[in-house]
């Protein structure tokens, strides 16, 4: 790769490059395959090295509970663990560089390395939380890792519904150079120049942060700044809610500088804000001036503190391609549920990204983190508030959308579909278009108390529009589709709904297919979903702002 010389020579600085290493380090144990020890129940004892496993079953990983007769109905705890050597500490790595990836488990799991938990995701009952779609990425501590000897890796997992298991990998201890090289980001290992330039940058933001200096940490941001849906703006709006609270320290650990194919340096770290949680980053810097860039990511994770919620929450966004080429261009956005026993995250399993990009989507794209909760109001979780009192306000205060129920659609999958129905009628100022794929039609919500699932009873999508006006339900564009073989007669359920809306004279898009309960059945038919969407926003023109000159010094993207 060629680096231009503009970027090999950037800024002039004294060489401190304390903050940083070149990122040139590639190192990895892979874990995957046989040689682990596998059983059903659960003991804490187990997590102990000491612990005699010569009686488990011998296993392999990735796995499918699946795939094996006796498991194939079990949900319940279950332990893996593994004994391996590692070789003799390589020269240049420290354990602080090196990362436990543990791909995917299905639903929830504890981590243990020589005895010493590193990490955990999901929940344990009586806190049942599912994040199977959930990429695992543990950091031990320093000194927790035995060179040139024996180590034991336990893993307490909990399966809740449906599979089980570690269904997808990297299974290994890697440093983060060598999770690049799996991850397919490729890229040379930075100058004593670059890194200095690298370390000037991220030591001018601790210090703004530190000092409670937003003007100062705002210079460090490109006029173009975006990352992770990120403005320069909206960084500094959070940095300011964040300084009201008190003091606070902005650290990045383990951080590593390499120059990508397009000439910027990239810091790989570890990255964590006073009361926000520790994320791994990759941060994008001009290489001839003193600011970060952002990564003009179009498909990634959103955040933000829920008071229906009373807790942190995440939502996806999928940005269409103009997005990130304007800076005034406004977009419809289209709001797209997961179903039951799902979140936000499973779409980045399913690379709708490409998928939309595909189809030509010109569209926000926004997936709320629905989990299990219907999306009603209960003692569970207020889910319907959490979309249509926080989400969709502030999507349309922190995106460039164009903020009227005639440019806002939502769709759904299963659960989610029932949830489009549900949310769509019940909030007709919001939303002007609704489709559902093989959605639970025939469903009230299945949560709450016994009182809670009584008030909410009539929120069976069949039975909402039953007792709805042709002149109400007009207002509205519909698609809906079902398999003929969907185990929960969802296919049924969208002829039934289809005979309904064509009984009141209302137009709509359905199409019964031969299929089950899969995503083999309702991907391919996203087309016609959003197509339909489409086809409302396409009826309701808009006039787009003029979009302004690009400054001559502005970091041209290639």
């Amino acid at each position: 790769m060629n680096v231009p010389t503009s970027a090999s020579a950037g800024p002039k600085h004294s060489p401190d490059t304390s903050c940083a290493t070149t990122g040139s380090v590639d190192f990895g144990v892979d874990l995957a395959g046989s040689g682990w020890k596998f059983t059903t129940g659960d003991d804490t004892a187990w997590s102990d090295p000491a612990f005699a496993d010569s009686g488990w079953r011998d296993w392999s990983v990735p796995d499918n509970w699946g795939d094996h007769t006796d498991l194939s109905g079990y949900d319940g705890f279950a332990w893996y663990r593994k004994t391996f050597t590692l070789p003799a500490r390589p020269t240049g790595v420290a354990d602080a560089n090196i990362i436990a990836a543990l791909g995917k488990i299905d639903d929830a799991d504890q981590v243990f390395l020589n005895g010493t938990e590193i990490g955990r995701t999901g929940g344990f009952p009586p806190k049942f939380d599912s994040t199977w779609e959930v990429p695992r990425e543990y950091y031990p501590a320093d000194g927790l890792l035995r060179w040139g000897t024996t180590n034991t890796i336990a893993v307490r997992v909990y399966d809740g519904t449906g599979g089980g298991g570690f269904y997808q990998g990297p299974v290994g201890l890697y440093s983060k150079a060598r999770l690049r090289t799996l991850a397919g980001i490729t890229g040379t290992a930075a100058t004593r120049t670059q890194l200095a330039h690298a370390c000037a940058v991220l030591n001018k933001q601790h210090r703004a942060v530190a000092a409670g200096d937003w003007r100062a940490y705002s210079s460090t941001l490109a006029s173009g700044f975006f990352h992770q849906g990120d403005t320069a703006d909206r960084r500094i709006t959070e940095l300011k809610a964040l300084l009201k609270n008190g003091r606070v320290t902005l650290t990045d650990s383990q951080a590593e500088v390499f120059v990508d194919g397009q000439g910027r340096l990239v810091v790989d770290t570890i990255r964590t804000w006073t009361g926000l949680p520790t994320t791994r980053e990759l941060l994008y810097l001009d290489p001839r001036k003193d600011v970060e860039l952002g990564d003009h990511a179009r498909f990634f994770r959103d955040d933000y503190a829920s008071a229906a919620m009373q807790r942190r929450v995440q939502f996806n966004v999928y940005l269409p391609k103009n997005y990130t080429r304007t800076t005034a261009e406004r977009f419809p956005v289209v709001y797209m549920l997961n179903g039951f026993n799902g979140s936000n995250i499973e779409w980045e399993a399913r690379d709708i990204d490409a998928v939309l990009d595909k189809l030509g989507v010109n569209a926000i794209v926004v997936f709320p983190d629905g989990q299990s909760g219907w999306y009603v109001d209960t003692s569970e979780g207020n889910f319907k508030s959490m979309i249509v009192k926080e989400i969709v306000p502030m999507v349309d205060r922190v995106y460039r959308t164009i903020p009227d129920r005639e440019h806002r659609g939502i769709s759904g999958v299963s659960m989610g579909g029932q949830g489009a129905f549900t949310i769509g009628l019940t909030n007709p100022g919001l939303f002007s278009s609704i489709a559902s794929h093989m959605g639970a039609l025939s469903f009230a919500p299945l949560i709450g108390t016994t009182e809670e699932r009584a008030a909410n009873a009539g929120l069976r999508p069949l039975t909402l529009v039953a007792g709805m006006s042709a002149a109400d339900l007009n207002r509205h564009r519909f698609y809906l589709d079902g398999g003929d073989s969907d185990e929960y007669r969802f296919g049924v359920a969208a002829q039934q709904m289809s005979t309904l809306l064509a009984g009141k004279g209302v137009k709509h898009d359905y199409q019964l297919g031969a299929g089950n309960h899969s995503d083999a059945y309702w991907m391919p038919k996203l087309d016609r979903s959003f197509g339909l969407h489409a086809e409302q926003f396409a009826a309701h023109p808009v006039k787009q702002p003029k979009e302004p000159k690009k400054h001559r010094d502005a970091y041209r993207w290639p």
